[in-house]
């Protein structure tokens, strides 16, 4: 993850660096990297919240594991405590056999002037202490291996939740300095297309040039349709934030073309959008007339973000 997040971060870089190499570009494609831009900018904030969400997550982990390891740590303690009382008696076992040494039952019952029933009774207490002697080594062995497990187990799961939480930490650092070169392009771009669009508004003749589709036969470039008045859209936005939305994406052409031949018209509409509103044909066709028409009734249907860069101006 953090290696794709490092590429993306490298193709940026390359997006930016290369630009100013490319042929002045007009204002359309300087409004086209905008909107990509503006794109990026989006997919960076979501996966920046997406990010903190993980490192919250990892985090609330790592405290729980951290819990966890801490009733562990006292039950380690508890069994490391039974092993070494065992070990203490068992110890002091071996030093009495030690001081006894080995002797023949037999032998000692004729010397001491002992029973056979005596003699009984001892050896089965002999041989009673030798298995709780056995069991007490076996539990030994036992209690020494479960607390190496208990080791190991606490040990990884911490290291795990550890790992995850700096993780997720180090993808969302990652993220926000993605999303800060993107910002940055972004602020250079919309300051590029000032300048482009200050140099076109200067040096452009009037009427449509090249990078515009011809009139829908019989409109004209008034804001009315020959064949009546566009109706009204209830709730509609103003003219003049039409009007900023519209200089924001084509500089207020009703011909323009954009995005090699995606976004079309004074609004840019991409043809499904159009054709959403109700719009036939070409929208970059269309009497401006119709274009106000339908970008009002997409304003107050789908909201100012349908032009994410230029919502800005929708105030």
């Amino acid at each position: 993850m953090r290696a794709l997040t490092a590429i993306g971060a490298a193709a940026l870089c390359g997006l930016v660096a290369t630009a100013p190499a490319a042929a002045a570009p007009g204002a359309d494609a300087a409004r086209d990297r905008i909107r990509t831009l503006e794109q990026q900018v989006v997919q960076a904030d979501r996966g920046i919240a997406a990010a903190r969400t993980a490192e919250d997550q990892a985090t609330k982990r790592l405290a729980a594991a951290e819990k966890r390891l801490a009733k562990a740590g006292a039950a380690l303690e508890a069994r490391a405590g039974a092993h070494r009382a065992g070990q203490v008696v068992l110890a002091r076992r071996l030093r009495e056999i030690y001081r006894e040494g080995e002797s023949d039952p037999l032998v000692t019952l004729l010397f001491s002037g002992g029973s056979l029933s005596a003699l009984a009774s001892e050896q089965a207490n002999a041989e009673r202490t030798a298995r709780e002697d056995a069991r007490l080594v076996a539990r030994l062995r036992a209690d020494r291996r479960e607390v190496a497990l208990i080791e190991r187990a606490r040990s990884r799961e911490e290291a795990a939740a550890r790992e995850a939480r700096d993780e997720a930490a180090g993808h969302r650092a990652d993220l926000e300095g993605l999303r800060a070169a993107r910002s940055t392009a972004l602020a250079k771009a919309r300051t590029a297309l000032k300048r482009i669009e200050k140099r076109e508004r200067d040096s452009a003749a009037p009427g449509a040039g090249a990078g515009t589709a011809p009139l829908a036969p019989g409109a004209t470039h008034a804001t009315t349709p020959r064949n009546g008045r566009w109706p009204a859209v209830p709730g509609g936005p103003s003219r003049a934030v039409l009007d900023r939305i519209a200089q924001c994406e084509s500089g207020g052409n009703p011909r323009s073309i954009g995005g090699g031949g995606q976004f079309r018209g004074k609004y840019q509409f991409m043809q499904s959008t159009w054709e959403a509103m109700g719009g036939t044909g070409d929208p970059a066709a269309a009497t401006e007339a119709e274009q106000d028409y339908r970008a009002a009734v997409l304003f107050v249907k789908w909201g100012p973000g349908q032009w994410p860069v230029c919502a800005a101006f929708a105030r």
